[in-house]
């Protein structure tokens, strides 16, 4: 069924769900979290309800696998945040975090490396690699675009500006960590280093990612595809320094089933198969998704 609106119950049910999560974690001295609970802003729903039901009905087609909404609930985000978005590619989530944002909090935007697209990116042309070499200096023009009023700070991962250290409420990695295994080498690691840096004590890692079946191994499971264990994001992400909090269903789809060797953009919206098993693909709808919720831990 196709969401037209967002019901604010269910937006500040998952804020409390996600308040409430820190005193869940299992053994040791969980007091850092606990204070980064006390410290958590109070979760406005209705006004989160309000800027992600009046956007387009065009936008608003996604919702019905994206949950934005109840996704943003449960990672906390509050109007009064500063918020880094990862990959933010067409602002399909910056059209909801900017104007969300807009008075009493902060967007900024981190997108990966030149060097590293250039190894994610199928034999990308010239003209592709200098619009990605330029985009740092020209996103603030479209985040006004879609309502910015202030200045919109963007940069490339392994560039993060001095002035991005311990501000950020929350950084929000919503399908976009399969493409630094991807690429191999040390982006991952570097990534998330610059994410724990400029978060401060206490402050939130989002992530949704394509979720692997529980049996697949390699290539199915690793990135490669698109698709990775629980398993290897929480890993990765721990490796950094961040404790898991809370997992979450919001965006998961049983019907998204695939089998050795398919990959995530053979459904839509990429369709990259094109006409090939269409039909099926849009009925199963877009991928399996786990959602997590890291922190880290207040000193």
């Amino acid at each position: 069924m196709m969401k037209t609106s967002l019901n604010v119950a269910i937006l500040c049910s998952a804020s409390l769900l996600a308040l409430s999560a820190c005193k869940s974690l299992p053994g040791g001295d969980n007091s850092a979290l606990e204070a980064a609970e006390a410290a958590a802003p109070a979760f406005d729903g209705t006004a989160l309800a309000t800027v992600v039901d009046g956007r387009s009905d065009e936008e608003k087609a996604r919702d019905e696998w994206r949950n934005p909404g109840e996704t943003l609930a449960f990672f906390g985000v509050t109007p009064d945040m500063t918020v880094v978005e990862t990959l933010p590619g067409g602002g399909w989530y910056s059209r909801i975090l900017v104007p969300y944002l807009d008075d009493a909090g902060e967007y900024a935007a981190a997108n990966y490396s030149v060097e590293m697209f250039e190894k994610v990116l199928p034999n990308p042309s010239e003209e592709t690699m200098n619009r990605i070499r330029g985009w740092a200096a020209g996103f603030p023009d479209q985040a006004a675009m879609w309502g910015a009023t202030g200045d919109v700070t963007a940069f490339h991962f392994g560039e993060m500006p001095d002035e991005m250290k311990e501000k950020a409420d929350a950084v929000l990695m919503i399908r976009a960590l399969h493409n630094f295994n991807r690429a191999g080498g040390d982006y991952g690691a570097v990534a998330l280093a610059e994410t724990y840096a400029m978060l401060k004590p206490g402050g939130v890692l989002g992530v949704v990612q394509h979720r692997a079946n529980p049996d697949a191994e390699g290539a199915d499971a690793d990135g490669s595809l698109g698709y990775m264990s629980e398993e290897a994001v929480v890993a990765m992400v721990e490796a950094a320094g961040f404790v898991l909090e809370e997992k979450s269903d919001i965006n998961a789809n049983p019907a998204d089933n695939p089998a050795s060797g398919e990959f995530v953009w053979r459904l839509p919206p990429s369709f990259a198969m094109g006409d090939q098993n269409r039909d099926a693909f849009a009925a199963i709808g877009e991928t399996d998704r786990m959602t997590m919720r890291f922190r880290k831990p207040a000193e």
